[in-house]
């Protein structure tokens, strides 16, 4: 190979970036052969290979094309590489790597590929009676690449490392973005078109700085392969030294007058100081800290960057751009608390960066609508494996919705008609459950129950906060619009119940299995205390699905309160001991309450010490309930006792599976064997199709408690739970 052979070579990028590419690679004079999805195939010399390693700002690595083959055996595969003269391309006795990719026909694993490949090689050596190259990885002087497919194609990798690894970001750094992308998104926006010698750039969450340092790398015209050269192809027989030096020096030139020649303004800002720390190393790496001005402060009150020359800030003929990526959230939990981070940026723009060109990068096009600015071009692209959009938008005050301006001003904001009619119905319903519950003495209640189809979720009041559950919407329901409604209800609550957003909880309630039943969410520390009927209680809105207090069962607790004076009570599956509460709180001569898990016994313990309960009579057992009520059969007796059990539950810490149908009637047979002659089995459970066993109600005094049990706020979910009252047959 010398330097005037002519070569295919196979440029790689990221899915999404082929069209740039291909635009750019025509611009480094090389003629294109085609474009596929995974890069674009084409011709050129040695000096075009190093022109494209050193100055591509997308490619991720070049491949030099040895040769294909569509014969997917063996014997194809080898003939490809014994074909290849290898002399030219590997060192005798040096070493070598051979990464392979895809399965195809015979090659069924990629492995067998290269070990094919390998063969060939070490037969062309053998041969010529020279030294075998050695295959070593972490010592590799050159790498080759065998891609299987329907047609499998041998090349070597010229560049050795991954393009987008510039060498200003140190390993083991966060890196939401990568280089290649970072310079895609800007080419996108338009900068190194525009951006001249005094355009001006701001990323308002700049992060490490990876957006700031590619703007700054085009408008000085700095070559990405300057920052660190370091390719496969110095290590290669064919390096001609000549041509590298050449078009090094070519790069270095024009990054020494593009320095000279920049006037404008660039800048990244971040909230994060130990981010923005990071972000000054990493300029500093990229030799382009002098021309990069860093801030720490609020994305949503940072104001347009100042130019040296102030005229230029309003003249039309400076190109300025915004453009950031944000957070996005993969999960619906982190996407609802980001709302009012893009609703806030969107009002920034409006009123800081009228006439600039802004671009936002998201996954969500639900939060880029929260921007209230109009896109006028969108473009598709991936972030990894994530489907993501650039939004592009022009900045004037006509391509925000006028309620914006209201909303700024204190007004209500305006919903859709559809959020509307649920905003009226919730308003209705907080009024008249108000009075209720004051009258009552409740801090805790429903306010909301799927009144509206379209808006089917639970909405409960906990003393100054909201919690909103909803089940996940059946398949026949379109998740796209499930997922509107949801926001919604998410938009609508703060504004009626007159809380902020931090306030708001959201639970999504879905089918449980296993462990899953008390499952956890995503935020996390947000504990109040809430009165019902003269006692309180520790709720957790945030970090489980259940909040520690089942409201629902309000009745039930109040009449054990109401009963319990004197009596000998005991709590089953007692969860966070609500119920051991009101029987103390009610008088109880003791109380016991048992529970497998830790956590929910912990949390009874400090119910207790929340109402000044605490104390001897009152007592915490840690047990599975089958086991315990047979070992506690002729050791005492229990005056009233509540059996609220799960449907299912198959802890790692039971040794068989709890199902509630299949179960209750010995798990009731055993709870009566406690029970005193005059006293009281309380029998709940929240199963929808359970059906009581004949065998209770002929061996027992059964009384149906459902209807009663329910409590004003649960009207309209009359299948909530249902609720017996057992007594022995006199």
């Amino acid at each position: 190979m010398t330097s005037l052979s002519t070569f295919n070579f196979f440029v790689s990028c990221a899915k999404g970036l082929e069209y740039l590419l291909e635009q750019e690679l025509l611009g480094f004079g090389v003629t294109l052969v085609k474009t596929s999805p995974a890069g674009v195939v084409v011709t050129g010399n040695q000096a075009d290979m190093m022109r494209i390693c050193l100055n591509s700002r997308l490619a991720s690595r070049v491949l030099l094309e040895l040769g294909e083959t569509r014969q997917a055996t063996r014997e194809g595969v080898y003939e490809l590489a014994k074909s290849v003269q290898w002399s030219d391309y590997l060192d005798p006795g040096k070493t070598y790597w051979i990464s392979a990719f895809g399965s195809w026909g015979d090659i069924r694993h990629s492995r067998f590929g290269a070990q094919v490949v390998k063969d060939a090689v070490n037969d062309y050596f053998r041969d010529r009676q020279q030294e075998i190259p050695v295959i070593e990885k972490d010592t590799a002087a050159q790498s080759l690449q065998l891609n299987i497919g329907k047609t499998i194609t041998l090349g070597v990798d010229v560049t050795g490392r991954s393009l987008h690894q510039r060498g200003y970001r140190r390993e083991g750094e966060a890196a939401p973005l990568k280089e290649t992308l970072a310079a895609a998104l800007l080419m996108r926006a338009g900068w190194p078109e525009h951006c001249g010698t005094h355009g001006m750039f701001l990323d308002p969450m700049c992060g490490s700085g990876t957006l700031a340092i590619e703007a700054a790398l085009m408008a000085l015209d700095i070559a990405p392969g300057l920052i660190s050269p370091q390719f496969a192809f110095f290590k290669a027989p064919w390096f001609d030294k000549e041509s590298w030096v050449k078009e090094l020096g070519a790069a270095q030139e024009r990054a020494v007058l593009g320095k000279r020649r920049w006037s404008g303004v660039i800048a990244g800002n971040d909230l994060n100081p130990n981010t923005i720390r990071s972000a000054k190393r990493n300029l500093a790496r990229a030799g382009v800290d002098r021309w990069v001005q860093l801030t720490q402060g609020d994305a949503v009150k940072v104001t347009a960057v100042t130019p040296p020359d102030p005229q230029e800030a309003d003249d039309e003929n400076v190109f300025k751009l915004l453009l950031t990526n944000p957070p996005y959230g993969e999960r619906l939990g982190q996407e609802l608390e980001l709302r009012g981070l893009y609703q806030n940026l969107g009002r920034q723009l409006k009123r800081e960066f009228h006439g600039w060109k802004a671009g936002v990068f998201t996954s969500s096009a639900d939060l880029a609508r929260e921007l209230g600015v109009r896109a006028n071009k969108q473009y598709k692209l991936f972030n990894g494996k994530l489907p993501t959009t650039l939004y592009l938008f022009d900045v004037y005050t006509q391509n925000l919705p006028s309620h914006d301006a209201a909303l700024e001003q204190g007004e209500k904001r305006v919903f859709s008609e559809q959020a509307q009619m649920f905003a009226n119905r919730l308003s209705k319903n907080l009024k008249k459950r108000r009075k209720w519950a004051a009258r009552e003495n409740l801090e805790a209640y429903r306010i909301y129950d799927a009144d509206m189809p379209e808006y089917a979720v639970a909405v409960d009041w906990y003393h100054g906060a909201v919690c909103i559950q909803e089940y996940a919407p059946p398949k026949s329901i379109d998740e796209n619009k499930a997922h509107q409604r949801l926001l919604d209800v998410l938009e609508v609550v703060p504004e009626v119940c007159g809380v902020p957003k931090s306030a708001v909880f959201l639970k999504q309630r879905k089918r449980q299995k296993g462990v899953d039943q008390y499952g956890k969410v995503d935020r996390a520390g947000r504990e109040l205390s809430v009165m019902e009927h003269g006692c309180r209680f520790w709720v957790n809105l945030s970090d489980y699905l259940d909040t520690g207090l089942f409201l629902d069962h309000r009745p039930m607790r109040y009449w054990i309160q109401k009963h319990a004076k004197g009596k000998r009570f005991l709590n089953l599956f007692c969860y966070t001991g609500s119920a051991s509460v009101h029987a103390a709180y009610g008088g109880a001569a003791s109380t016991t309450s048992v529970d497998l898990s830790q956590t929910y016994l912990s949390w009874a313990e400090r119910n207790f010490v929340l109402n000044h309960l605490a104390g001897k009579p009152h007592r915490f057992v840690r047990a599975n309930v089958m086991e315990w009520l047979e070992q506690e059969k002729g050791k005492g007796l229990y005056d009233l006792i509540f059996l609220d059990p799960p449907t299912f539950s198959n802890s790692k810490k039971m040794e068989s599976v709890l199902d509630i149908q299949r179960d209750h009637v010995s798990m009731i047979q055993m709870a009566m064997d406690l029970l005193a002659d005059d006293g009281v089995l309380i029998f709940s459970n929240n199963y929808r199709r359970f059906k009581l066993d004949s065998q209770i109600e002929q061996k027992f005094q059964v009384e149906d408690k459902s209807r009663e049990s329910l409590p004003e706020d649960f009207e309209r979910n009359q299948r909530i739970h249902q609720c017996w009252f057992i007594r022995h047959s006199r």
